[in-house]
């Protein structure tokens, strides 16, 4: 289904969503016991041992002109969450602005700004859905895309989905969607691109929490202001056909499962070399093991687009284990186990040596909240990974102190 939201658009209904909904929150007379408006300031400073990833041995001053190869970043953030409900209509808007400043690469300042505006409608007792605008800005990471500069992207979604419950136990779902994907630096690996997505399928809920359902998406991919590279082989889109199946199973009170199992086609136009396809997805387990002790393990596999002479996709298959105290009603804990095996294919040449990535994390996390409204939060994390291709290998160290207020 092709449709389409300029993004001049999406923001002007973004801003009048806001300003209607507070008016509506100011209106004596308006209120009632669903009125949620809650605005919050967050303030915290992280540490990272090495900002651009570079491999050990690697002398700074030669790649990125500096001596040393770590930072401490500031970040001052503000946001409004308003949740407001008529009805069987509810709308909502959570938006945030965080200024990232860094005291030795000041060339990696930039201002993020996310929000999600929502509109959760509902026309009968049978066919309900969302309509749904999001915006995130982050920085490309420097694990991959070795720039060494500051490559920010900001990926905007614009969905439209809906549920009829047709009878008994059966809902027929669909959903059309726009999303782009923009980047202020652009490398072989980091394309800005559109995607259009139509999709459709059945689900089975025989209770509140236990769900199969099985959608068929296909998407069609435009690069923006792209056009053919008959060097580096990269196309001008692509279409791309994901059959999905997807299961959501309350096991007990206290245990769960969640996953899905997709099966991948993409197809280029031009270049056949860069197809490929595959199966993706991944299954996790929640356990309350006690009233204040959790522990989530997962499985996934995902299947990524990439573009050099020896590869055109990567899989990557990771295993985490997560587990959490909640030592007191102010004070809780974690700790996140993660391993992946990122293996590249899909050569353009003969005989070429491919790419093979161990990624390894640790950390270990704690937040306290004094008063409802007030919460510190402070973690460190180890990362590294292994490649046969060294240029990918690195090592670091990421510590976070952070106070967020809520009112």
């Amino acid at each position: 289904m092709n449709w389409y939201l300029s993004k001049k658009g999406s923001l002007l209904a973004l801003q009048g969503i806001g300003i209607w909904l507070l008016l509506l929150e100011a209106t004596p007379g308006c209120a009632d016991e669903f009125d949620t408006v809650n605005y919050t300031a967050t303030a915290g400073v992280n540490y990272d041992s090495n900002v651009f990833r570079l491999p050990s041995g690697t002398d700074p001053q030669l790649v990125i002109g500096k001596a040393g190869k770590s930072d401490r970043i500031r970040l001052v953030s503000l946001g409004i969450d308003i949740d407001k409900k008529y009805s069987n209509q509810e709308l909502q808007l959570d938006a945030k602005v965080t200024n990232n400043k860094y005291n030795a690469f000041s060339i990696l300042d930039y201002n993020g700004t996310t929000y999600k505006a929502a509109w959760n409608w509902s026309l009968t007792s049978k066919l309900s859905g969302t309509i749904s605008d999001v915006r995130t800005q982050t920085l490309n990471s420097f694990a991959d895309i070795q720039t060494n500069t500051r490559n920010l992207n900001t990926d905007d979604s614009r969905r439209l989905n809906g549920d009829w419950w047709m009878q008994s136990d059966w809902h027929v779902l669909f959903a059309a969607a726009i999303d782009d994907s923009s980047n202020s630096l652009t490398t072989i690996n980091s394309l800005s691109y559109r995607n259009q997505t139509g999709e459709w399928g059945l689900k089975y809920a025989p209770a509140t929490n236990n769900s199969i359902a099985l959608i068929s998406r296909n998407i069609k991919g435009s690069y923006i202001n792209g056009s053919p590279d008959y060097v580096a082989l990269i196309d001008t889109g692509y279409r791309e056909r994901q059959d999905d199946l997807q299961i959501n199973w309350q096991l007990t009170d206290k245990s769960g499962l969640n996953g899905n199992l997709m099966n991948v086609k993409r197809r280029y136009p031009l270049f056949v070399e860069r197809d490929y396809d595959g199966l993706q997805g991944g299954i996790s387990y929640a356990w309350g093991m006690t009233d204040k002790t959790h522990l989530n393990t997962s499985i996934n596999r995902s299947i990524n687009s990439w573009f050099d002479t020896s590869s055109s996709y990567y899989v990557t298959d990771t295993v985490s284990l997560s587990p959490a105290w909640q030592i007191s009603s102010k004070t809780d804990m974690h700790l996140v186990l993660s391993r992946n095996l990122s293996s590249y294919r899909g050569a353009v040449i003969a005989n070429a040596l491919t790419r093979q990535d161990v990624n390894q994390s640790i950390e270990i996390g704690a937040g306290w909240s004094p008063q409802r409204a007030v919460t510190f939060s402070a973690s460190v994390q180890h990362t590294w990974r292994d490649s046969n291709f060294m240029v990918y290998g690195f090592s670091d160290n990421i510590a976070s102190l952070s106070v967020a207020g809520t009112f």
